[in-house]
């Protein structure tokens, strides 16, 4: 599968656009649709560039297993060990019940796509029974063939759903309290009766480590099976046209003198630390190194902070932090939302 393949169809919206704005200069609207066109288009390839050979590569930690037509066994690395996952399935539209479930032992569902009553649920289930959180949406009213793309983060309410390439926006809905997943060994299964089970891959997370997949990445790897399966009406969204320009969410700007800081007086100590060397306000927070807005929480700072009244144990330790430095953290905590 060739990337080009991604972009036949905004590039022939765009050049179809452009030749009739350009036979009549002055409608202006015609021209303001030809960039808007021309812009999903750059930002789908950006991120398509930038996403797929990750998400294609079978050597990765990341991907644990892949079934494809006429090869179910691509890529099968057994039982592995996360905390996140990520799926994305090509099915029939007719098809019900538990469709892929990934588990944690016998009859200990951790997450799951189903159908049933005309509704696509994404579920974030406790190893306790009768807890869960999930994510629902309507069926597709078009096409007999489907792609439902499902990730799920460490939290019971980190759930994001793409049906057909399209992030669907509803709530999170809660029954009880579910419990947070936890680093433990897990399997795949899939199911469901009434329709056929075309591909699917299922991709490992790790909170402090490796991410589960963003929207954008799973709307990449929804519109690339269903290419192989030629599904149609399976798009980029347009609400991720940031994603692909940027390749993810815009950091957040009082970050980035806290990154220069961490690298210039941290990291030549613990160059071994690929966390810190490679730090990102996601990982800070999903160490435990900082809490939104609450500074004493926050043990980076706490060390940070120590430093710069030369309390011993903490860190850096070949020197203090100026006022200055010290207030850019705190200006950063301070500014992350929770």
């Amino acid at each position: 599968m060739k990337l080009g393949g991604f972009k036949k169809t905004f590039a022939g919206v765009a050049i179809m656009a452009m030749v009739l704005g350009f036979q009549n200069c002055s409608d202006f609207a015609l021209q303001d649709q030809v960039l808007y066109e021309q812009g999903l288009f750059d930002s789908q390839t950006a991120l398509d560039q930038k996403a797929l050979p990750k998400l294609t590569n079978v050597e990765s930690d990341q991907l644990v297993f892949w079934s494809k037509p006429g090869n179910p066994s691509f890529v099968d690395k057994g039982i592995f060990y996360a905390n996140q996952t990520s799926m994305v399935i090509a099915v029939d539209r007719s098809i019900t019940g538990k469709i892929i479930s990934v588990t944690s032992g016998a009859n200990q569902e951790d997450a799951f796509i189903s159908i049933s009553g005309g509704k696509v649920r994404a579920t974030h289930a406790s190893t306790t029974s009768g807890q869960y959180t999930y994510m629902e949406a309507n069926l597709p009213s078009l096409g007999e063939r489907m792609i439902i793309a499902a990730g799920f983060g460490t939290k019971p309410t980190e759930i994001s759903l793409l049906i057909n390439g399209v992030v669907q926006a509803g709530t999170i809905q809660k029954v009880l309290e579910a419990d947070s997943f936890y680093n433990s060994m897990k399997d795949v299964e899939t199911g469901g009766t009434a329709g056929q089970i075309y591909e699917y891959v299922v991709y490992a997370g790790d909170s402090a480590q490796v991410p589960v997949l963003t929207k954008g990445e799973l709307n990449v790897m929804s519109r690339y099976i269903a290419t192989n399966n030629l599904i149609e009406n399976v798009i980029f969204d347009p609400s991720l046209a940031n994603e692909g320009k940027d390749g993810g969410a815009p950091e957040n700007p009082k970050f980035a003198p806290v990154k220069s800081l961490l690298d210039a007086k941290c990291v030549t100590c613990h160059i071994h630390s690929s966390n810190l060397k490679n730090m990102t306000e996601t990982k800070a927070i999903a160490n435990n190194w900082v809490r939104a807005k609450n500074l004493a929480g926050s043990k980076l700072y706490t060390y940070l902070k120590g430093n710069s009244v030369n309390s011993s144990g903490t860190m850096p330790t070949d020197g203090t932090l100026s006022a200055a430095e010290l207030q850019a953290v705190e200006d950063w905590i301070n500014s992350i939302e929770n």
